[in-house]
């Protein structure tokens, strides 16, 4: 059963008890929705035993020396809140309940269950944010992280962890995670097979050797990239294979150099580092399409043919799996071309649902099916395998929620400037 924060009712700042905290009492009160049948005080006997504390109904207890507490309740149907630490002389009346927590006072207890801030500290650790130690403590750090948190998904940055900052971090965590089963090698293969889309083969003249020990090198082919994270490019591996020098284009014509710093060949990625000035980084769609979402592609196809103009497509989402079941791949109706190699693959808010990889061997299948020739059967690699390569590889990415719908035009106007040409020379 999933469970959500509880909450404590409003605080009074009493004064320090000794001998007679013990005479003081506090009232627990359900407001879970659904009868509890226990009830312990630092994880001591059961005081509720051979009962049920329905909905609404409340006990007092009497506040043990030292004021403070470990609180478990635990409901008819088997799921157990717990709460460590509470001062219970500073809280004449403790709720439990399913419902976001209000606001607390600084310096109070957690308004979440320990085990919700405990994962709740785990994915924000994960994700790049700083709230200190996997501790169940709402300390400074860990709201600082949470405002921050809040504020990069368009949440009130209130460093509380309630029901939509929670649902958030799960989004999130699970973005990050590849989907499962893993499959790993090459697409699948035979007669209707997936085929990588090939770099745009060029033949830009030889640059002047300014050596006699330095060879001469060409453009042999060119892809696509695109910025996530400061000075960080990804694209696909196959677009880095046998090069010797990877050179970006970036939007205003500057040429950098690129160095490869990790590959996976398996889920053809790659890794590519360069100045910190790139430009900004797209980022990640935080939760997973859809059947029928409308995505752009953006990037450089058929450079020899077409210029190093970037060239916008449209499609939709047509299934969340590539050949055979592949869940590292989904299928897009959006045209690619030779070229388009390690390109974004972006839904109508701008964000990052995947990188784009291969499309249907057509003319087998054609062979295969006696004529019928596929058409616009094309593949990305889902977001969350691009994204969990990233974090393998040192690289926090951006996430975002997808909110609105905006033109095509839009989309591509944010995808431009964080979008490269990249070269391969030989």
């Amino acid at each position: 059963m999933r469970l959500v924060p509880f909450a404590l009712a409003t605080a009074l700042a009493l004064p320090s008890l000794s001998v007679a905290a013990q005479e003081r009492s506090v009232r627990i009160v359900n407001r879970t929705g659904e009868p509890a049948i226990g009830l312990r005080v630092d994880g001591g006997r059961n005081l509720i035993a051979g009962r049920t504390l329905s909905a609404g109904a409340s006990v007092v207890l009497p506040v043990p020396a030292g004021c403070r507490a470990d609180l478990s309740l635990v409901l008819a149907s088997g799921a157990v809140l717990v709460w460590r630490g509470v001062d219970l002389c500073a809280a004449p009346e403790v709720f439990f309940t399913r419902g976001a927590p209000g606001r607390m006072p600084d310096g109070a207890p957690s308004a979440a269950p320990e085990a919700s801030l405990v994962a709740a500290q785990r994915t924000l650790s994960a994700l790049g944010y700083d709230p200190g130690p996997a501790d169940g403590i709402a300390g400074p750090r860990t709201r600082q992280a949470l405002a921050a948190f809040q504020r990069d998904q368009g949440l009130p940055p209130t460093g509380l962890l309630d029901g939509p900052t929670l649902a958030a971090l799960r989004l999130a965590e699970a973005s990050s995670r590849p989907p499962v089963p893993q499959i790993a090698g090459k697409p699948p293969s035979g007669p209707d097979r997936a085929q990588r889309i090939p770099p745009d083969s060029t033949s830009a003249p030889r640059p002047p050797v300014s050596a006699p020990s330095q060879q001469a090198q060409r453009r042999a082919a060119t892809g696509t990239g695109f910025i996530v994270a400061e000075g960080k490019v990804l694209t696909n591996e196959h677009v880095t294979q046998g090069c010797a020098r990877m050179v970006g284009v970036l939007p205003d014509g500057r040429r950098v150099d690129l160095a490869i710093i990790a590959r996976d060949a398996s889920r053809d990625l790659a890794l590519l580092a360069g100045p910190r000035d790139l430009g900004p980084a797209l980022a990640f769609r935080s939760t997973p399409p859809r059947r029928g979402d409308e995505v752009v592609t953006y990037g450089f196809p058929l450079v020899g043919i077409l210029g190093t103009s970037p060239s916008l497509t449209t499609g939709e989402v047509s299934a969340l799996a590539g050949l055979r079941g592949d869940p590292n791949m989904l299928i897009t109706s959006a045209p690619v071309q030779a070229g388009n190699s390690g390109g974004p693959l972006l839904d109508r808010s701008g964000n990052v649902i995947g990188v784009v990889v291969a499309k249907l061997a057509a003319l087998r299948v054609a062979e295969r099916t006696g004529g019928d020739l596929p058409q616009n059967v094309n593949f990305a690699i889902q977001g969350p395998v691009a994204i969990e390569f990233l974090r393998r590889n040192g690289v926090t990415p951006r996430i975002a929620i997808t909110t609105q719908a905006l033109p095509p035009a839009e989309v591509g106007e944010i995808a431009h400037p964080s979008t490269l040409l990249l070269e391969c020379w030989r």
